[in-house]
């Protein structure tokens, strides 16, 4: 499924990358690929929560069941006891898209569900057996109205970092980042040789597409 929807927004953008001012577009339109693809394989996209609350398992800007310290380029998990350098609290990530387990939908209640009650969530996370995630993916689009940014490949690495500790959590079942340029492909061809050896690096699926 996840491959399907993944081609399909390759093929809308390759079909007018100008369409496309910003990752929030990317994310719209991934949304409604990933909703309908699961009414394809004849699963319900909304879901009922263990207290009886309908909601989608289809989500944006899905918090990280971890903090994390995401300083400049860097990507790191951080303990609970572990403090910034100005003694507060490490704030957690997101994901820009993430299709929830339905059996972790169907057996927890909603302010766990949804990620934001983040005690409620680690007090669970020991009990549960079962990702919270089927798939959790990050999107990256340099759009060609500005240059090819020099530290492109560090951006890509941090979302990749961020993934492939999800993945290792056993928080998602299936991890992927997905990065987008309307540049035509011959300038990016050199940011397009470093995001093959960071994936192999990192053993991350990171997908490139150009104009």
């Amino acid at each position: 499924m996840r491959e399907k929807v993944v081609k399909k927004m390759k093929a809308i953008f390759r079909e007018c990358p100008q369409c496309f001012f910003s990752e929030h577009d990317i994310h719209s339109i991934l949304y409604r690929l990933a909703t309908e693809e699961l009414k394809q394989h004849e699963i319900n996209p909304k879901e009922s929560t263990h207290d009886g609350h309908i909601t989608s398992l289809v989500h944006h800007e899905y918090p990280t069941p971890f903090r994390c310290d995401m300083q400049g380029y860097k990507f790191r998990h951080v303990g609970e006891a572990e403090r910034t350098p100005k003694g507060g609290l490490y704030k957690r990530g997101h994901y820009d898209l993430v299709i929830l387990n339905p059996d972790f939908v169907k057996n927890n209640t909603l302010d766990i569900v949804c990620g934001k009650n983040y005690k409620k969530l680690q007090s669970i996370l020991p009990k549960i057996s079962i990702p919270l995630l089927v798939w959790a993916c990050e999107i990256i689009y340099f759009p060609k109205i500005k240059k090819l940014p020099k530290n492109a490949i560090k951006t890509i690495e941090q979302d990749a970092l961020k993934i492939k500790e999800t993945i290792n959590g056993n928080f998602c079942k299936i991890g992927s980042v997905h990065v987008f340029t309307s540049h035509p492909h011959r300038p990016a061809a050199h940011l397009e040789h470093q995001i093959a050896q960071l994936a192999e690096r990192q053993q991350i699926e990171i997908t490139f597409t150009t104009a």
